[in-house]
């Protein structure tokens, strides 16, 4: 946790605290300022970066679960660092947008690099239990292997849970290309 604190390589040197004149001759005092300069050198160094630590792509990779929590960033334990930096840089646009179509196909081409297929046949259902096939949207995905069906479907039946409204029924399905 230290890397995000730590002074870069070419940092200046700590600045002395500017003391009134009354204190010029004394060494406890002037000793005492510098040591003061020198413990306050690292934030100094991080006030003057401070862009840096908020900005995903330059942040360093120490920051990016700090930044994911106040951006709101939605994150999976599985991504990698480029999927982490592009869920924070897309977290400010996503948000006013959750819950909509446009978001949900921003989100899958920008973080997995997906096209998606969404079919939403509207209507409201007002019938006790479960509303019938017909009224859910389906997401579909063509990508993926066999082999990797089961892990694409939960991954896309998590982004959509994350994207389609509590009370909106809704079916995933990925294609495996022939």
């Amino acid at each position: 946790m230290t890397e995000h604190f730590a002074v870069p390589a070419a940092a200046p040197a700590p600045r002395p605290l500017a003391l009134p004149s009354l204190y010029a001759g004394d060494t406890v005092v002037q000793a005492f300022a510098g040591g003061v300069g020198a413990a306050l050198a690292p934030a100094e160094g991080l006030l003057d970066r401070l862009d840096q630590v908020f900005d995903p792509w330059v942040s360093p990779s120490g920051c990016l679960d700090w930044l994911a929590r106040i951006t709101g960033a939605r994150i999976e334990a599985d991504w990698d660092e480029i999927q982490h930096r592009t869920a924070i840089a897309l977290a400010p646009w996503l948000e006013p947008r959750r819950g909509t179509r446009q978001a949900l196909l921003r989100e899958a081409e920008e973080i997995y690099g997906w096209t998606l297929k969404v079919e939403d046949p509207g209507g409201v259902f007002t019938g006790a239990g479960t509303p019938p096939d017909a009224a859910a949207v389906i997401v579909t995905l063509t990508a993926g292997t066999p082999e990797t069906q089961t892990a694409l479907t939960a991954r896309l039946t998590r982004l959509v849970q994350a994207h389609c409204p509590a009370h909106v029924p809704f079916r995933t399905e990925v294609v495996v290309p022939s």
